[in-house]
């Protein structure tokens, strides 16, 4: 089961570069054309806008996984271990909720938009609602085993590092 969850973030992880790689690509090609040869690219727009989607969703998952989205900790480095637990269990819950809701838009957005064409390339609109599909899913699985992880671990102890008192200056 590890080896699987490594490689689905390794495949995040080459999916953001790739990402990266053929928007870089597309606008470059594109500058070039337009400015040197006075012409361009007609889909260069459209897969950059798929490519940023797609890009932000997989970024965002992996954020998700790694933990490296902004936390506030103002509330819960002044309550006791057992509260903190169940406060992080709370914004768990929430998070939960707010993915079933993005879930529930972007499976509406694909359903409506899924025999409606790109402009220029006439590829179907789902692709873009589908990257919120995709992420929903594996988020609100990844939060769920967070939060069972949560729910079934002891307390961490209190370092005396996060101490109200030393974050005050009164103790050194």
């Amino acid at each position: 089961m590890k080896t699987l969850l490594n490689g689905y973030f390794l495949a995040l992880k080459v999916l953001v570069v790739a990402c990266l790689v053929c928007i870089t690509c597309l606008i470059f090609t594109n500058v070039v054309l337009r400015y040197g040869f006075n012409s361009g690219l007609f889909f260069s727009e459209e897969f950059s806008r798929l490519a940023f989607v797609w890009l932000v969703f997989a970024g965002a998952q992996l954020m998700l996984h790694e933990n490296g989205h902004i936390g506030v900790d103002v509330l819960t480095s002044r309550v006791s271990p057992q509260m903190g637990k169940y406060l992080l269990a709370l914004t768990q819950v929430l998070m939960l909720y707010v993915t079933w809701l993005f879930f529930d838009g972007s499976w509406k957005q694909t359903l409506i938009n899924l025999h409606v064409g790109a402009p220029s390339t006439g590829i179907s609109m789902a692709l873009f609602y589908g990257a919120g599909l995709v992420f929903s899913v594996f988020s609100g699985l990844l939060l769920s085993a967070q939060l069972i992880k949560t729910l079934i671990s002891a307390p961490a102890a209190p370092s005396p590092e996060h101490t109200p008192a030393v974050e005050q200056g009164a103790v050194k």
